[in-house]
């Protein structure tokens, strides 16, 4: 447990820092605004595209894939799950989806499964990362947007959501590593430098800006939603990602790295796509804060049941 409380301490004390700003007066709206803009469109997308243009390998068939299909299954879980009991529209259902599925696989993925299972394990994780928001953010904007485009028809939808997707640096910034690695261009020196010293600034701004934002959505009350997918995220997601890893037969290896990168907490994307898209916001950075307040027991299990 004193390694996990090593991995996610920092991660809930730089939320914390956040917070504390912003109650102590050292951070106004102008300030954060500007803090969350450089996070979401440059140290964040430069983070991601250094992550997947210069990865060594990246082995798409497999842990990904049984990675993905448990992932898809829990937002659809949650998706139906937060319109029949909560109430919720397709785009606070699906904003909850994302908070259910999607992990801080950087901050916390990487440090633990390279703890864990070294090198080996680290590559397995990659793919993992490198699909992560390529799959999940799309997925989320396009209901989100099919939401507030309801009766426009087939055109209309498209209409929002094409252009919203293609406004989103993330997104960009993925598409663009990609077709990057299929042209098989050497990265410059230079370019290698700036990518690590915004991409390096990314999670930790992310972190601080969504614990900033923590006292303009304290009186907002999202416990239940909140709640709902904090349940999904450390428990039914890892659940289900080694049942499938069972039945797929993967190795032992596989499916510890697997399991564990199921169980990490869910990652502030979820919460800049929610605060972004004005839906759910408060929900979404309770679930980021309690997911990694109560991480710290669950990984703990997970790591010492899998080792």
């Amino acid at each position: 447990m004193a390694g996990v409380a090593g991995i996610i301490l920092p991660v809930f004390v730089l939320i914390l820092l956040g917070a504390g700003a912003r109650m102590r007066g050292l951070l106004d709206t102008a300030g954060l605004r500007g803090l969350n803009d450089f996070t979401f469109y440059l140290a964040i997308p430069a983070l991601l595209f250094g992550a997947v243009a210069e990865a060594p390998e990246l082995h798409l068939l497999g842990l990904p894939v049984l990675y993905f299909a448990a992932c898809l299954t829990v937002f659809a879980g949650a998706v139906l799950l937060a319109r029949r009991t909560l109430g919720a529209g397709l785009a606070q259902a699906s904003v909850i989806g994302m908070n259910a599925c999607y992990g801080n696989t950087v901050m916390v993925g990487i440090p633990l499964v390279s703890a864990a299972f070294g090198a080996e394990g680290l590559a397995m994780i990659l793919p993992v990362i490198a699909l992560h928001s390529l799959i999940l953010l799309p997925l989320a904007t396009a209901l989100i947007e099919m939401d507030g485009a309801r009766g426009a028809g087939v055109r209309g939808v498209l209409r929002g959501t094409v252009p919203a997707l293609a406004r989103n640096p993330i997104i960009l910034a993925l598409l663009l590593a990609l077709a990057w690695r299929a042209l098989d261009v050497p990265m410059p020196a230079p370019l290698h430098r700036l990518l690590a010293m915004l991409g390096g600034a990314g999670p930790a701004l992310a972190l601080f800006t969504l614990g900033a934002g923590l006292p303009d959505f304290a009186a907002q009350g999202s416990m239940r939603e909140a709640g709902l997918a904090t349940l999904l995220k450390l428990l039914v997601q890892p659940l289900l990602v080694w049942a499938l890893a069972h039945l797929a037969g993967l190795g032992a290896v596989p499916t510890a790295v697997a399991v564990l990168t199921a169980g990490t907490p869910t990652g502030a994307n979820a919460f800049f796509l929610a605060r972004r898209t004005g839906t759910l916001a408060a929900a979404s950075a309770g679930t980021v804060v309690l997911s990694t307040a109560l991480s710290l027991l669950s990984l703990s299990f997970i790591l010492a049941a899998l080792r």
